[in-house]
């Protein structure tokens, strides 16, 4: 009788420890050769959003000018709303006018905080009747609410932009970011636009007026206007441009960036005075603004040089523009959203800057 010898079940192919450190071998070169394409991939896609962010900022301002009968300013009353910086004035053109609206209330408790807790509460605020957002201003829209300091808006983030989100939740304090926690952003606007300035008649540079308890008010507002103010052409004249959130003089220590709510009054009951331990002003080292400042506290743009480009967010410049692309991305009066290169001529870039230096600018100077 023949007996047919079946084969150990026992026994089973597989992968020799060879093979299986070949085939991972294999993935991780494919992972290799895959990353960077899906790195550029989405370096192009925040690329895409951060364009989009100035686009419709720069779209804002055309459809506030239609509204109000000009632009905002740096920081002044404007629009129904009392002391204010520039991003907040642009709030209900891109969507927010909720919170806006918002900044009807202030965490007074009874009396001017200088210190307020680290939770803020709705029940302790007064509506003073008026849009009015202070340093203890709460977002009320948001559950819990959260300082209206500390809120974070989309339009002004660009995904890019690697300071970002390096506050705190925006409920919290932070004393490394002198209390204005998550509410950073990723734009400034050019003070040579809405700001005020002159001209030294010598050197033809930006002379910026000096804040006082006399010309607060119009100290930061340039009163601008399309196409008026922009005798140059509103295509040739920047509004906004990419600037990263955090800037540090030194790495861990956080004494620069660009705050979307920086340029307002504490906000003291009575007349509000300059210089007050919680005021901010536009053009110091926290503002969301390039091209000059309050008191020379920003250098004016031939002095600051032109722009960074790819930067650490540590050994950036506060006073400039500054973006994580190959190139700066800058919004047009015109609506229009340009790339300038680093290699660019300082001058064409101060000319862009300038809405009325007469300038003549050449026909490719960005794409």
């Amino acid at each position: 009788m023949i007996r047919v010898r079946h084969p150990d079940r026992s026994s089973r192919s597989g992968f020799t420890l060879i093979e299986l450190l070949v085939v991972i071998a294999i993935i991780a070169v494919l992972i290799g050769l895959l990353l960077p394409a899906v790195q550029k991939v989405r370096e192009a896609a925040n690329r895409a959003k951060c364009e989009n962010n100035l686009k419709q900022m720069a779209l804002a301002l055309n459809t506030c000018q239609d509204s109000q009968g000009r632009l905002p300013p740096m920081s002044a009353s404007f629009g129904g709303a009392y002391f204010a910086p520039l991003l907040f004035h642009l709030l209900p053109y891109i969507e927010q006018n909720n919170l806006w609206q918002g900044a009807h209330f202030l965490d007074y408790n009874g009396s001017v905080q200088y210190n307020p807790p680290s939770k803020p509460s709705p029940s302790s605020t007064i509506d003073v009747g008026v849009i009015w957002p202070t340093w203890d201003s709460v977002n009320t829209s948001s559950n819990p609410s959260t300082w209206l300091r500390g809120t974070l808006i989309p339009t002004y983030r660009c995904p890019s932009d690697p300071s970002l989100g390096s506050g705190v939740s925006g409920i919290e304090e932070d004393s490394k970011c002198y209390d204005w926690c998550a509410g950073d952003a990723s734009y400034g606007g050019n003070f040579l636009v809405f700001g005020k300035f002159s001209y030294d008649p010598k050197t033809n540079l930006p002379v910026f007026p000096t804040p006082s308890q006399t010309n607060y008010t119009t100290v930061w507002d340039g009163n601008a206007r399309i196409p008026r103010s922009m005798p140059d052409g509103t295509s040739n004249t920047i509004v906004f441009a990419e600037k990263y959130a955090r800037c540090e003089s030194t790495p861990g220590a956080c004494c620069h960036g660009t705050w979307w709510m920086r340029g307002i009054f504490h906000g003291q009951k009575g007349s509000p005075a300059v210089n007050d331990s919680d005021d901010s002003f536009p053009g110091d080292a926290l503002s969301a603004v390039i091209g000059g400042g309050s008191n020379g506290s920003l250098a004016t743009p031939t002095k600051a040089g032109l722009f960074q480009v790819q930067p650490k967010p540590g050994q950036c410049d506060y006073r400039v523009g500054s973006t994580p692309h190959a190139a700066i991305q800058v919004a047009m009066a015109d609506g229009s959203v340009h790339s300038a290169s680093p290699t660019m001529d300082p001058a064409i870039w101060y000319a862009l800057l300038t809405p009325n230096g007469g300038e003549v600018l050449p026909g490719d100077w960005g794409n």
